[in-house]
């Protein structure tokens, strides 16, 4: 079955007595009870399926995580209150039973990079960061760090950078660690990447999964292997997906292949627009032949599609300028997210990088005057106009 039609058609339709709702339902029950307690206590201990609390899961949530799980050719997911919560129990779950080291990708979403440094770190676990697209050097710090973890982002937050995750994957197999991705920019559209050896992936499902910026979620979706670890640790320190969230992330999903594609299309013709504008100093976006990693991306994304966020630098642009153009902006929306059925702008230096230092910043590739584009489903025209008339307005 194609990816579009398990979208539409994965989780949903659960037989209920003597009726099927063609929708998962909104289950907000917080406890559960059965005819009799000789079968409450087989749920308990995992001998026989069904429902218990809702700290552990409900039927709307296990629709979901279903759904997820068949998007990413995994094991079984875990739907979590927001992305970073997602992030944060699958690294504990990639470290349990294993050495407390992670070795991360020096480029990542700022938050991320501060959930290991101002987390995990403190708590004692040894933080060593490498260029995953630079495979020797990953596997030099690799061998040397003896990680628990490998973690990487399948397209880098910002700027947009891609490794080979199935020869990462090697590295990670044969230090004997969990490869851990987050693969929120790419989505199961574009990449999926347990099919590419890692054991777990992320999702932000407030981002191009759910699409329509009205709802906080994430999931982590695992191989068979970390799976019951993952549950594990779940039922301990609760990270539940509430059940409303839940089926607004599953209405959201039936459309995201719709969705993600026209965002590719439209996110490809705004970048080689704005390569030829001559406020523009540099784009960066996968399509681009010269892109560092475009051999990479050829090989292992879905053909045609690149993603659909834009990075870029206003030339000769300082802060207030920056400001001056997004608060220009018409149409697109200048908020903190990406994935969104309407365009949307930010300026990662005051908000996705914001807690990094300026050198930290500088090291990474982000400047002063970078701004992320996350386009949207809109004409495409319209969108370039927007961009065309906040240029003029406050560059000239």
């Amino acid at each position: 079955m194609k990816i579009q039609t398990t979208a539409v058609h994965a989780g949903d339709r659960k037989r209920r007595g003597g009726s099927t709702p063609v929708t998962t339902p909104i289950y907000t029950a917080s406890s559960y009870i059965y005819d009799n307690i000789e079968d409450l206590d087989k749920v308990f201990g995992h001998e026989m399926e069904g429902q218990s609390y809702a700290r552990y899961n409900t039927p709307t949530n296990q629709a979901l995580e279903e759904l997820v799980t068949a998007l990413e050719s995994g094991a079984g997911s875990l739907a979590c209150s927001s992305g970073m919560m997602a992030l944060h129990i699958a690294l504990l779950t990639g470290l349990t039973d294993r050495r407390r080291c992670v070795v991360a990708a020096k480029a990542m979403y700022g938050a991320t990079i501060a959930l290991l440094t101002n987390v995990l770190e403190p708590s004692g676990v040894e933080i060593h960061w490498a260029d995953f697209c630079d495979l020797e050097a990953l596997e030099r710090v690799t061998t040397e760090a003896r990680p628990g973890c490998l973690l990487v982002e399948s397209i880098s937050n910002p700027l947009l950078r891609v490794a080979q995750l199935d020869r990462v994957a090697e590295i990670a197999k044969g230090a004997g660690a969990t490869l851990i991705v987050d693969s929120t920019f790419a989505t199961p559209l574009l990449l999926r990447p347990l099919e590419c050896g890692a054991n777990m992936v992320v999702h932000s499902l407030t981002k191009y999964l759910s699409g329509h910026g009205d709802v906080l979620g994430g999931i982590v979706v695992s191989d068979a292997a970390n799976l019951e670890t993952l549950r594990t640790i779940s039922r301990t320190i609760g990270p539940a997906l509430g059940p409303f969230e839940s089926y607004l992330v599953m209405r959201g999903i039936k459309t995201f292949a719709l969705r993600v594609e026209r965002q590719n299309q439209n996110a490809c013709r705004v970048a080689s627009w704005l390569a030829t504008n001559a406020n523009v100093e540099r784009v960066f976006y996968l399509s681009d032949p010269k892109h560092p990693d475009a051999r990479v991306v050829e090989r292992m994304f879905e053909p045609g599609l690149y993603g659909a966020v834009v990075s870029f630098e206003l030339k000769g642009a300082a802060r207030d300028q920056v400001f001056r153009f997004m608060n220009s902006l018409k149409m697109i929306v200048p908020a903190t997210s990406v994935g969104d059925v309407h365009s949307m702008m930010l300026y990662p230096v005051m908000s996705s990088h914001r807690e990094l230092s300026p050198k930290h910043r500088e090291r990474m590739g982000i400047k002063e005057n970078l701004v992320r584009l996350s386009v949207g489903i809109e004409a495409v025209e319209d969108i370039i106009a927007d961009l065309d008339q906040a240029f003029t307005d406050a560059l000239g």
